[in-house]
């Protein structure tokens, strides 16, 4: 039996489902400028990556898959690096600051849901088993004895001189 679905998630799946179709939309509008044909081929395979990654992360998070985190996350940082991808295509200095003008906002919204479907999935199905390496037994200490010694006397003093006043 499966776990019952949060609402955050059917919330988390209705956003990933409209920006799944808002990229389908902007992949079918894209104009190749009036050129031979290949100018907007690349811009459609990136919309269209990002809307069947949108679809899957959406039917991950409705039904609450194991893998709805995977999915989400793979959809955020597919988006994440085709616009850093198609800004620096771009080539000029102010595609640097477009770039983080679109990834700024975007990831006040995306980084605290992702974090939550982290969280409550985690809380869902448990965290996957990661394997560690051994841990090895320290090395023993030395008795205590050895470590609280006096110190060693001072060495003796010359005929004639006096010790300091510390001493």
């Amino acid at each position: 039996m499966s776990p019952r679905t949060p609402t955050g998630f059917y919330v988390a799946s209705v956003c990933a489902a409209a920006f799944g179709v808002l990229m389908a939309m902007a992949g079918l509008v894209m104009d190749d400028g009036g050129g031979p044909g290949w100018g907007a081929i690349p811009g459609r395979a990136a919309a269209g990556l990002l809307a069947a990654l949108s679809a899957v992360a959406a039917e991950a998070l409705w039904r609450a898959r194991p893998w709805a985190w995977r999915a989400s996350r793979a959809l955020a940082v597919t988006y994440a690096a085709l616009v850093v991808t198609v800004c620096a295509a771009i080539g000029e200095t102010a595609a640097v600051f477009v770039a983080l003008w679109i990834l700024i906002p975007s990831a006040m919204v995306v980084a605290p849901l992702l974090m939550y479907i982290r969280n409550r999935s985690a809380d869902l199905f448990g965290t996957p088993f990661i394997p560690r390496p051994p841990v090895h037994p320290p090395a023993p200490y030395p008795p205590a004895s050895a470590l609280h010694r006096p110190p060693p006397p001072p060495p003796p003093l010359p005929p004639g001189r006096r010790p300091p006043p510390w001493w």
